[in-house]
């Protein structure tokens, strides 16, 4: 089969890119991929996932789709998607047009109609914000068409400005005109068909490399893998790790990743006096290291899909402590692999940390569980899913 999976970005840090590039590297063995992506500042770069050369990698320079001359009509639509994120003013069914089209403009999905049908792919997938896009040339597509969630439901569309805030009438419309949409867990099945009542089919990431090194759960360091941005919560892990502080004085804790937030953050870990003890290392593609070297994974997130980070602390055997919500209780089994206290208290995430750090017996024991728990997220049983849902679609 000829498949295409597109997205905004692949060569930069971020836990979809990682399950992307994961899943093309083992379908590229049986099909034709190609991973379609915009123009942007990151080159490419396919030795940050380990990309296989097989895949192809077609880079999209958006303006050749978009008009961006400033016209009356431009200005309106920029109007209209301001409202509507502000006040929801065009969040209802009888709008749909007008919204669709400030989001999504005709001329713009004619130009994307015209370039994928040339292209002949069998299937097309799309992540994220791009699902509702699809969804919306969808009957116009040769390809069978998937949309794919990285994220939990709530995530997706009842945080302020992002994705899918605001535009719930719009999905009732178009994500049902895909062949496919695939969410991460049962939950989320069930809020799709809940709150929109659309149709869903999970599919469970897997984990994305297997490590026959495990890391040392007695090297008293915690660690984060992370983006800088507001969802993750390291403004709430500065909190829990300074109330951490004052009752021990050995354990530091490691921070890979950057983004929009690096400086606030640091800033927020000197206000609270805790600078010494952690460590901002920024991006790595070494990571490996410093979960080679760390006893305990962290994980403030303010909400989630099914984190890729999570699976790669099993792997190296790192318990995880993260807040209960989203389908974390379908990932970490509480008091056993990791620990999920009541989101978002930082206090109860103070006593989870202490409760590892201070019990040897206990950090061992789900350091044991956890790399049990790893070989639950196989990658061989993902691949099987995926090409079982080709086929599927394929005969329909």
């Amino acid at each position: 089969m000829k498949i295409c999976i597109w997205v905004t970005k692949i060569f930069d840090l971020g836990g979809t890119k990682r399950v992307v590039t994961l899943l093309a590297n083992e379908l590229v063995k049986e099909h034709d991929v190609t991973i379609m992506v915009y123009q942007d500042r990151f080159r490419e770069d396919r030795t940050m996932y380990h990309m296989s050369e097989d895949i192809k990698v077609d880079f999209i320079d958006n303006d050749a789709f978009v008009d961006r001359h400033w016209t009356p009509a431009f200005g309106a639509r920029f109007l209209i998607k301001k409202l509507n994120e502000n006040y929801g003013i065009f969040n209802k069914k009888c709008f749909n047009h007008i919204l669709g089209d400030a989001l999504f403009p005709k001329k713009t999905r004619d130009r994307w109609v015209e370039y994928l049908n040339q292209q002949d792919y069998d299937i097309i997938i799309t992540t994220a914000a791009l699902s509702l896009r699809l969804g919306m040339i969808a009957p116009r597509l040769n390809a069978k068409t998937i949309g794919w969630q990285h994220n939990c439901y709530s995530g997706y569309v009842d945080v302020p400005k992002v994705v899918f805030w605001k535009q719930e009438c719009l999905l009732q419309e178009y994500l049902p005109q895909l062949d496919r949409y695939i969410v991460l867990s049962d939950y989320d099945k069930r809020d799709y068909q809940k709150f929109l009542g659309i149709d869903t089919e999970v599919k469970i990431n897997p984990r994305s490399f297997v490590s026959e090194k495990k890391c040392n759960p007695d090297a008293k360091r915690f660690l984060m893998a992370t983006r800088f941005v507001y969802a993750k919560g390291l403004d709430l892990m500065m909190q829990s790790f300074e109330e951490f502080c004052k009752q021990d004085d050995e354990w530091e804790l490691d921070i890979i990743g950057d983004g929009e937030l690096w400086d606030e953050i640091l800033a927020e870990a000197r206000k609270r006096h805790v600078d010494k003890r952690v460590h901002f290392i920024g991006y790595t593609n070494e990571p490996e290291k410093y979960y080679l070297n760390s006893s305990v994974f962290l994980l403030p997130s303010r909400w989630e899909g099914w984190p890729m980070v999570i699976m790669e602390a099993f792997e190296f055997g790192l318990p995880v402590i993260a807040y209960h919500m989203g389908a974390m209780d379908l990932i970490i089994d509480d008091q056993k692999t990791g620990f999920l206290p009541e989101a978002f208290d930082t206090h109860k995430f103070t006593e989870a940390m202490l409760k590892l750090a201070h019990d040897d017996e206990l950090r061992h024991q789900m350091h044991r569980n956890a790399i049990e728990k790893s070989a639950d997220f196989n990658i061989d049983k993902a691949v099987v899913a995926w090409n079982d849902l080709f086929n599927r679609l394929m005969k329909e």
